[in-house]
């Protein structure tokens, strides 16, 4: 056997492997001008709070369909209308049970998603899922209001309510503690980065998440989460203030279309724990979760 007709092989072989794995790889919000995406994200959230040696354990589930039309642009700045498909929530806990979903046609129950299907807002989106605006979130609650059967009294208090809920920079926060997850330079696989986002869940959550591209094929990126969340200060809830000092942790994975940048799908499985107070009392808080994301291409049925 002649070793030196091997050895040379070898060395391609080792080359070959080498060069594979030092390619870097783009990865950005680079959505076509003139398509359209389907969004879902759907979070079950299961919730133990501890006070005054009483349990109150709470369950939700909370769905979100949108449609993402790509309208315009310059350069890979977007501005995306979002329309919301339907919206849903189950509750559960404290013996009561509440459900409410903009599908539901009952007219009979008071249902403020109703309002919300095929609602639209605006927003325009960076190539590194920053939203750098958010607008017409207004006048989708005015929309919403509009369409429920209540008195001028109940409608100003239910909008003041929605408001508070489906505002600019509530939606900019929600959406980006989603789709804000490029890294801001081309990666190779192995490479890590570190995004800082908010999250608006009952209490605002800052969330430091740091994503590690694992995998590339056929295309698609694979990456790996791990990330920290941190809840730490005051907020409002049904009139009263509650102090928060939370920590926890967000972990899962991801899988994105290189050439649009399309989160396909995504799991997040998330823990908080810590103490809360209000009103003189402590609370013990402890919250598990799973979030999910899918994301295609909407394709005309007709085929042009």
């Amino acid at each position: 056997m002649n070793v030196f007709k091997i050895f040379p092989v070898l060395g391609l072989i080792l080359i070959s492997i080498t060069a594979g794995a030092q390619k870097k790889y783009v990865l950005r919000q680079n959505f076509p001008i003139g398509k359209k995406y389907d969004f879902t994200l759907i979070s079950d959230q299961v919730i133990n709070q501890k006070m005054a040696g009483h349990s109150i354990n709470l369950s939700q589930n909370i769905g979100t369909d949108y449609l993402f039309d790509i309208r315009n642009g310059e350069g890979q700045e977007k501005n995306i209308e979002v329309t919301y498909k339907r919206i849903f929530m189950k509750s559960k806990g404290m013996g009561n049970q509440m459900e409410m979903d903009s599908e539901d046609a009952d007219t009979t129950k008071e249902n403020s998603f109703r309002g919300l299907k095929d609602a639209t807002f605006q927003m325009v989106m960076l190539p590194n899922g920053t939203l750098k605006s958010v607008s017409g979130t207004e006048q989708m609650v005015n929309t919403m209001v509009e369409k429920m059967k209540a008195d001028t009294l109940m409608k100003t208090k239910i909008k003041a309510s929605l408001s508070q809920q489906f505002n600019a920079e509530g939606m900019k926060q929600t959406l980006e503690s989603s789709l804000k997850i490029y890294p801001d330079q081309p990666v190779k696989i192995g490479d890590s980065w570190t995004v800082d986002t908010r999250m608006q869940l009952t209490m605002p959550v800052e969330t430091i998440t740091r994503y590690t591209l694992k995998d590339v094929k056929d295309n698609i990126a694979i990456l790996n989460i791990n990330g920290t969340l941190v809840s730490k200060g005051s907020f409002k809830s049904m009139g009263n203030t509650i102090d928060t000092d939370l920590t926890g942790t967000n972990v899962g994975d991801a899988e994105l279309d290189i050439k649009t940048g399309l989160i396909l799908k995504s799991h997040l499985r998330m823990e908080l724990t810590g103490k809360m107070q209000t009103g003189g009392q402590n609370i013990d808080f402890e919250l598990q979760g799973i979030n999910k994301i899918m994301g295609k291409e909407q394709v005309n049925p007709t085929g042009f």
